[in-house]
């Protein structure tokens, strides 16, 4: 039993968990820190076991549609236009009416236009426009962005507004949209995001829930795409005949759902985990009216994903690389024979149970687990136990033999010096 523990606890193992250990983070490094690797980065880091939780494993018919809250389309309407929708939503008194586009000049080939938007704007209450955060490159974490972007003050006088950026790459639009961040600083404030602007007209403790969350970006459970909300098109809501009567007391969301409803339309259109098409895919599949949407049935049901913390994460990863370490070793000292089957059958197995288990807690509980550090151990281990048992454990020993030689050569010499040095002073 003594031999079999100094055989696990050894120099050995520790050279083996280091070695795994600077291999998982060059993976890292690597590609962040050569440009013509970017795009793979961009491509593995957006791979996400947990989508397939929203595409494939979740049962639609359990998911219920939101009730609260009505898309409508604004389509490619001008600004008389889309005034005049705003004027038949507002006839039926919505809880509040939030409208995801930019007016950021005045037209000047259509001022009438203008005149008729600021002033439908003016007179709707609780109504909310977008803004938009600007990046900054600095290092400042307190001031992540230089500024906000509001639509032109005439437009402004009697509306509030909540940033609308989500968080992808503006360089990388290919990219998943699963992030959402309730508020963010700059220039030394602090602005709110344009969906909790609207919860805090119809739930404002939902709202105030929300923001005092300790996450500072959220994993967007999706309810799913415009089937699980009420919508309407640009023609129904400009149609007098069309009964407007379920808006009332609602959140009504007013923004491009392409020139009508079901018309393919690349404008203003993301990636999301819902997504059919997991791996390979070609065409975005939801407009980003439709995900303010659902950030907003998150937060007005309280329907957070929550998350391991990097921490835990980092610490998982490390006891299930010293774990298979171990157990590596022990096999390769007892069942050589065996060893090279022994390990394939655990990492397989292994990798196999921590995606299931990933993808089985983020369905059941909600909780997004980050085993990415002791997934990558698990695929690393083999290799690197078996380069240091052929290579490096050779190279390892031989300097640190050549290094003992030299302290013993040097040796002699020194206690020559040393009485030669006494000889010369008597």
């Amino acid at each position: 039993m003594k031999s079999v523990f100094r055989t696990l606890i050894s120099f050995d193992n520790l050279m083996i968990v280091l070695a795994t250990c600077v291999a998982v983070v060059l993976l890292y490094v690597i590609p962040r820190n050569f440009d013509f690797l970017s795009p793979v980065s961009a491509a593995l880091g957006d791979v996400d076991i947990t989508d397939l939780v929203f595409s494939q494993f979740r049962d639609e018919t359990e998911v219920t549609p939101d009730t609260n809250i009505v898309i409508v389309n604004i389509g490619h309407l001008d600004r008389a236009g889309i005034a005049a929708q705003i004027d038949r939503i507002a006839a039926e008194q919505p809880a509040v009416i939030g409208i995801d586009a930019f007016f950021r000049q005045p037209k000047d080939d259509n001022p009438e236009g203008d005149t008729m938007l600021a002033d439908v704007l003016r007179r709707t209450p609780n109504v909310v426009l977008v803004s938009k955060l600007i990046d900054a490159d600095t290092t400042d974490e307190e001031d992540a962005f230089d500024a906000l972007e509001t639509s032109h003050p005439m437009f402004t006088q009697n509306v509030r507004a909540g940033y609308a950026n989500i968080i992808i790459d503006d360089e990388a639009s290919f990219l998943t949209c699963r992030e959402v961040s309730f508020k963010e600083h700059y220039a030394g404030k602090t602005a709110t995001s344009f969906p909790v602007v609207l919860a805090q007209h119809l739930d404002p403790t939902a709202a105030q829930q929300a923001l005092q969350r300790e996450e500072n970006v959220e994993t967007i459970n999706y309810r799913g795409g415009l089937a699980k909300f009420y919508h309407f098109d640009v023609d129904q809501i400009l149609d007098p005949e069309t009964d407007l009567s379920i808006l009332r007391g609602k959140v009504v969301l007013m923004g491009y759902l392409g020139t009508t409803i079901g018309n393919p339309s690349l404008e203003d259109i993301f990636f999301t985990p819902l997504n059919e098409r997991y791996v390979g895919r070609s065409l975005p599949d939801m407009h980003g009216i439709v995900i303010h949407a659902n950030v907003l049935s998150m937060i007005l049901h309280g329907s957070y994903i929550d998350r391991m913390s990097d921490t835990t994460a980092i610490l998982v990863g490390l006891a299930v690389l010293i774990t298979n370490v171990l157990l590596f070793t022990y096999i390769y000292s007892r069942f050589e024979n065996w060893y090279d089957t022994l390990a394939l059958v655990l990492q397989l197995g292994q990798s196999l149970f921590i995606l299931y288990l990933t993808i089985v807690v983020f369905d059941e509980r909600a909780y997004k687990l980050d085993l990415t550090p002791a997934l990558l151990g698990v695929a690393l281990v083999g290799t690197v136990h078996d380069l240091y048992q052929d290579s490096l454990k050779k190279l390892i020993l031989g300097a640190i033999a050549q290094a003992r030689r030299r302290t013993v050569s040097k040796s002699p010499s020194d206690r020559t010096d040393t009485v030669e040095s006494s000889a010369d002073k008597s």
